[in-house]
Formats: structure tokens, C-alpha cells, sequence
């Protein structure tokens, strides 16, 4: 179910929030977490039903394995061999189901053979709540934690505003806010916090509605209609081609996890903002702290200190880097195009520490234009079909000539539009952080404006799906 369909906002959200509010109400606290869950199951089943089991076998193993944890009778050899299988048993379900075709295609390249096709669907969200769960057991393994009731953990992993496509919760942040639900001195009905919670979800949510069907939606036709067209594109369609999906994923992005965020206040539950502004980034490092800032900081507590991090000698730690964002690439998808932008990403990194060791430094308006430009190149790889397609538009973009652009020509005003709101506009962190209790008639016009653009575009437009439910 996407967030921009009628389904959804005329139907599914509306529902949910009456029966939340009327239990919170009525002082019915106690239903609170099983309407969000049962919530979150429907929200998920809508469309997948036959992936529902697959979701709901991975929480039943993650939360026996977690309460076996947690428990203080284990052996320690026992204790870690169990917390082995269950991390074994969470990325086998990823890779079987995301990763086997992409491996039998490459073993039967490498023996000459034709490649069999196993015919597996990829469930819906199933790489963001194997990496929900999976920290989630980390943590209880090395830090200890009391294990949760069964209906708080599976809606920890369901919940429905971020379950799709993020933000990557962490289970310390969001299931004490479960918790706090359910107290009589929790979230209160018609307090200050429960309004301004309201006035702040209704914003941020109206904000990523609007990014994504008046820029990204929009800048989505442009993307297609290039890449259809690579092989005859010249070197202005070529640069505004990669402008123009540069923008569109971050808008589409960024706009989603608004709207997961807003939907969450709504429901007086605070999850992370996963951007901060990261197209003003002034160096790769800097990119990977604004850009989905909740994978940063996974790959970064689960993959780059486990392997090591900037411990040990230094080349160790380059090593470290790359790995973590060529696997990182890897986890975005099974193509050689996600493992070469993963490598590319992983070497900026080295090349970034090695420049920043030896204390040079670019001025800070040429590091943000040198950054973007690198952004901005290496999104081609992630976006086009194959490895072949993207090396051609590079060339293209490397083959400056007179003449203007002839297929895309259009595009210009909008990706003009949205590079005034990237580089001049205030992002969402810094709209949420306003106090807004003076500010009620804002939220209130965005949201009616969100609303009329809604109905508008689902009356006379094919919405595109949100380019992160592909992962």
C-alpha cells in the first residue's frame, strides 16, 4: 500500500488513527499496541498476502531467539552459537530470496553455462526488517536489554510507517515509546505534547507528500523517457538525465521518509529523520552522515566496528571502509551496477580519509560542487539497467559538444525548481525542530494543499512507486 493512494489516505489512515484515538480517549490504553500492530499486519498483508508468512515466520525465530538471549540461564557457548544461527538464518532468508538468481546468472557466466531462472518474488520491505532484526539482536547479545512482550516486538518490526522503506528503527528508541503507550502517565489525550505531535506529523507528512508527487513523480517521466533513449542521447540530455534522476530520488526518497515520520507523530511516536541536507555535503564522509542516515549509522554500529573500524593499521582500516560500503552497495540490490556504486562510494572514502589524514582541505564551496558531481555521476550506476547503459551515458557525459538539448529539454524548469528548494529552502530536521505552537494555520495549509495536490494527481496521473520499495 503506498502512502499517496486513495486507499491509504482516504480509507487506511483515517481508520487507524480514529480507533488509536478513541482507545486513547476513552482511556482504553491497554489496545493501543495491538490496534498499531494488527494495523501494521493489514497495512503490510494489503497486496502481499502471500508474503505475510514470510515476514511473520522471520519475527517468531527473531523473537525466540532474542528472549533466549535476553534470559540469564544460557551457557555462554550455547548463548553464542545460537546468536550466530539466528544472524545465519536472517541473511540466508535475504539472500534467497534477494540474492539467488543474481548468483546462479553469475556462476553459469563464469562455466559458460545458460543461466537457470528460479522464479522468487522479493518480499516486500524484507531487507529493511532483516536489518531491524538483526541489530536488534546484536544488541541483545552484547549489550543484554529486557526482552519485550511478543505484540511489542512484532510491532517493533512491522511497524507500518517505516516497515517498506524505512527509516531503519532501533529497537532502544522506538519500543520504550510502546511502552510509554500503554502508561497512565504516558502520551495523553488533548495535552500540549499531543497537540503539537499532531501539528508536526500533519506538516512533515504534508512536506513528503508534496515532494513526491509534484517533484519526484514529475522528474520520474523525464527519467524514464532518457533512460529508454541512452544510445542516441547527446552530452546535454546525457547531464540532464543524471540531474534529473539525482533530484528525483532524493525527493522521492526524502519526501517517503517525511511521511513516515509525520505518520508516526501522528501516532505519538517519534522515529528518526534519515536526511539532513545531503546534497550541501562538502565530502563523501559528509554525504554518508545526511544521506538515509539510519543505514549509515547500521553499516557503521553493525558491519564497519564489527569488522574493525579505525582500529589496527591503516590498511585495515581502508579495508574496513571499502567492505562496508561495497556490501552496502550489495544490500541494495542483486546487479553488478549496486556493487560498482558501492565500490565507488567505498574508494571515495579511502581516498577522502587518505586526503583528510595528510590535512588538505578543499574550500568549502568547491568541496560541495566536487561532492555533488561525484554524487551525481555515481547515482548512474545505481539507476540504470545494466553496467552496459550506465558506461554509455557516462560516456555521453564525457563527451562535451556543442548543441542543446533536444529530448529533455523540458525538464529544465523543474530541475531548476528543484535545486532552488535543495540549496535555498530550509530542509525537514529544520521544520520540525520549529516550535510550533504558534503555527497551527501553517500546518494547517500545507496540509490542504497536500490534500488537493493528492486528490488531483490520483485523479489524473499513474503514480510511480516509491524507487526504495525496490530494496
Amino acid at each position: 500500500m503506498l502512502f499517496v493512494t486513495r486507499d491509504f489516505l482516504l480509507g487506511f489512515l483515517p481508520i487507524v488513527l480514529i480507533a488509536f484515538y478513541s482507545a486513547l480517549a476513552l482511556g482504553l490504553r491497554r489496545l493501543l499496541v495491538p490496534t498499531l500492530l494488527i494495523a501494521s499486519i493489514v497495512f503490510y498483508a494489503f497486496g502481499n498476502p502471500a508474503q505475510t508468512p514470510i515476514l511473520a515466520v522471520s519475527i517468531l525465530v527473531n523473537y525466540g531467539a532474542g528472549r533466549a538471549l535476553a534470559g540469564a540461564g544460557l551457557p555462554r557457548l550455547s548463548r553464542k552459537a545460537l546468536f550466530v544461527l539466528a544472524i545465519v538464518f536472517d541473511l540466508g532468508m535475504l539472500a534467497f530470496f534477494k540474492y539467488t538468481n543474481f548468483l546462479l546468472a553469475n556462476l553459469a557466466a563464469l562455466v559458460g553455462a545458460n543461466a537457470p531462472h528460479v522464479a522468487i518474488a522479493l518480499p516486500l520491505g524484507i531487507s529493511f526488517y532483516t536489518f531491524t532484526q538483526i541489530a536488534f539482536l546484536a544488541d541483545i547479545y552484547t549489550r543484554g536489554g529486557r526482552q519485550r512482550d511478543l505484540a511489542s516486538y512484532g510491532l517493533f518490526v512491522t511497524y507500518f510507517p517505516h516497515l517498506i522503506a524505512g527509516p531503519i528503527i532501533h529497537w532502544r528508541e522506538v519500543m520504550p515509546q510502546f511502552a510509554r503507550l500503554g502508561r497512565k502517565d504516558g502520551f495523553g489525550f488533548a495535552s500540549a505534547e499531543f497537540s503539537s505531535y499532531l501539528i508536526q506529523g500533519a506538516c512533515l507528512f504534508s512536506i513528503g507528500l508534496l515532494k513526491k508527487l509534484l517533484i519526484a513523480d514529475q522528474l520520474n517521466v523525464f527519467v524514464n523517457l532518457g533512460y529508454k533513449a541512452v544510445p542516441t542521447l547527446g552530452f546535454a540530455d546525457a547531464w540532464l538525465l543524471s540531474l534529473a534522476y539525482t533530484f528525483q530520488l532524493y525527493f522521492d526518497f526524502s519526501g517517503y521518509a517525511d511521511m513516515a515520520v509525520g505518520i508516526s507523530l501522528l501516532i505519538g511516536v517519534r522515529i528518526p529523520n534519515n536526511f539532513n541536507s545531503p546534497y550541501w555535503a562538502d565530502s563523501i564522509q559528509d554525504f554518508w552522515r545526511r544521506w538515509h542516515m539510519t543505514l549509515s549509522r547500521w553499516l557503521r554500529d553493525y558491519l564497519y566496528i564489527p569488522l574493525g573500524g579505525n582500529r589496527g593499521p591503516a590498511a585495515m582500516v581502508y579495508r574496513n571502509l571499502f567492505l562496508t560500503f561495497f556490501l552496502g552497495g550489495l544490500w541494495h540490490g542483486a546487479a553488478w551496477t549496486f556493487v560498482v556504486w558501492g565500490a565507488l562510494h567505498g574508494t571515495a572514502c579511502c581516498i577522502h580519509k587518505a586526503w583528510s589524514s595528510g590535512g588538505l582541505r578543499l574550500p568549502k564551496p568547491v568541496a560541495v560542487v566536487a561532492t555533488f558531481l561525484f554524487i551525481n555521476v555515481t547515482w548512474v550506476y545505481f539507476r540504470a539497467p545494466d553496467l552496459a547503459t550506465a558506461n554509455e551515458l557516462l560516456l555521453h557525459m564525457a563527451s562535451p559538444h556543442w548543441g542543446a538539448p533536444a529530448l529533455l529539454f523540458a525538464v529544465r524548469p523543474l530541475l531548476a525548481l528543484a535545486a532552488a528548494i535543495v540549496w535555498l529552502c530550509p530542509n525537514s530536521q529544520t521544520i520540525a525542530a520549529i516550535d510550533w505552537s504558534g503555527n497551527v494555520a501553517l500546518s494547517g495549509a500545507l496540509a490542504g494543499a497536500a490534500a488537493i495536490v493528492t486528490l488531483i494527481a490520483t485523479n489524473t496521473s499513474e503514480l510511480s512507486p516509491f524507487i526504495y520499495f525496490n530494496f
